[in-house]
């Protein structure tokens, strides 16, 4: 079976180490598998292509129009990895070859800029939603969905082991930028008041993010109890000393199966999440972690299980097991294969380009928002009041996450609208 992935970037993000997860397990499933990766954007990452070439993965970077339809024709199936990228979205608007087509979203599809549209839900032939069940976007519309959390590298943790430690211990595992963690992380720490608890951060941070985070803790005199460890490859460590598992992302999130959560609940270290994120539905609250209301209710949590080591261990073997249960990389490349041959016995087809490709880049951009554009142009309308951010938005995000109004402006760098947008917005969030 010769599988073609196209994917917007090959950075080191999940949804790239989820691609190269599932190759690694070719070997265990029926049949041959050959994979190739036509990745859109620059620069690639060394050590992820490195990686990609030990599995037998054929890294693509031309993407010259004629290259790009001789691998989508000679291929048996056609994996698009979707969010919103704009260099995605122009290839989708184009021709393509007939092709079995399998979109694999990496988002939950239901917060902006990412959003799955009705003409991106009828474009191919099937789907796979990395979100929970009734988490999300709903694609009532499509006959073929699958629900099939992320793979992640699960032999990262084969060293890990419990290491004795004194107090308490939370963990974080993540970005630390103002698109992933809540705003109100500070607060978070100040209102968690437990002799000897101590908060360890792992994970990458921008300048201005890690500034503001250091001195929010320090206007709450709880700096002190802030670790901030960096960039980790060693998770297995990371998690050693950990008590409690504490992942408050940012209202307006569009993360999906968050392989952090996965390994967290995979050591059995009982997570803590906020709701308002599809990544939330794979907790059974009060059973295998906890799904706090707000900031202060995430506080209480954190109380409650710091004095309740029995409580911590219940929840965290629940966990354990429940992590077994549904993120196990074997039994879900398993179930990937099964949608795969699924659709080999669909012919291969034409599919009408999704409409737009003579649109200015703004008029495209609004197009990817679907019906929640006007909701878009409400909020960059400098002479209106929009009604503040919320679960389906999120300021930091639409401006200068992936897929937001810079990264759209930085791409199509003469569309005076997009740049007076992202000016709008600016202003609005400052």
């Amino acid at each position: 079976m010769k599988i073609l992935h196209v994917i917007p970037r090959w950075i080191g993000g999940g949804p790239e180490r989820g691609i190269l997860e599932i190759a690694r397990h070719d070997r265990a499933l029926p049949g041959a598998i050959e994979r190739r990766v036509v990745v859109l954007d620059k620069p690639v990452s060394a050590p992820l292509l490195v990686m990609a070439r030990r599995l037998g993965i054929v890294l693509v970077t031309d993407t010259d129009p004629d290259r790009l339809a001789g691998e989508i024709e000679a291929a048996d199936i056609v994996e698009i990895t979707y969010w919103n990228h704009p260099l995605l979205l122009d290839l989708l608007r184009k021709p393509l070859p007939g092709a079995r087509f399998l979109v694999r979203s990496a988002i939950a599809g239901n917060t902006l800029p990412h959003v799955l549209f009705g003409d991106l839900v009828a474009f191919p032939d099937a789907w796979v939603l990395s979100a929970p069940p009734g988490h999300g976007a709903v694609l009532g519309s499509h006959s073929r969905v699958t629900h099939i959390p992320a793979l992640a590298d699960m032999t990262r943790l084969s060293g890990y082991s419990a290491r004795p430690h004194g107090g308490i211990r939370i963990a974080y595992l993540g970005g630390m930028f103002a698109t992933k963690l809540h705003p109100n992380f500070a607060d978070i720490v100040a209102q968690t008041s437990v002799a000897g608890i101590r908060f360890d951060l792992f994970g990458d941070s921008d300048a201005a993010t890690l500034e503001s985070l250091r001195s929010a803790l320090t206007a709450r005199d709880v700096l002190e109890r802030v670790t901030f460890h960096g960039h980790v490859e060693n998770i297995a460590d990371a998690f050693a000393e950990a008590d409690i598992f504490a992942y408050p992302l940012t209202p307006g999130s569009y993360v999906t199966s968050e392989k952090a959560l996965q390994e967290a609940m995979w050591v059995g270290v009982p997570p803590v999440l906020l709701e308002g994120t599809a990544a939330s539905g794979w907790i059974d609250h009060g059973v295998t972690g906890f799904i706090a209301r707000d900031i202060a209710d995430f506080a209480r949590i954190l109380e409650l299980l710091s004095a309740d080591p029995k409580l911590c261990r219940r929840i965290g073997e629940a966990a354990r097991a429940e992590a077994r249960r549904r993120f196990d990389p074997a039994r879900n490349a398993l179930a990937m294969a099964e949608v795969l041959s699924g659709l080999l016995l669909l012919p291969k087809r034409s599919h009408p380009p999704l409409p737009g490709a003579g649109l200015s880049a703004a008029d495209r951009f609004l197009h990817s928002l679907g019906d929640a554009a006007p909701l878009f142009l409400e909020i960059v309308d400098v002479a209106s009041d929009p009604r503040p951010p919320s679960a389906a938005w999120n300021p930091d995000i639409l401006l200068r996450g992936e897929g937001g109004i810079v990264h759209y402006t930085n791409t199509f760098p003469d569309d005076d609208r997009l740049r007076q947008w992202a000016d709008a917005l600016g202003r609005r969030r400052a």
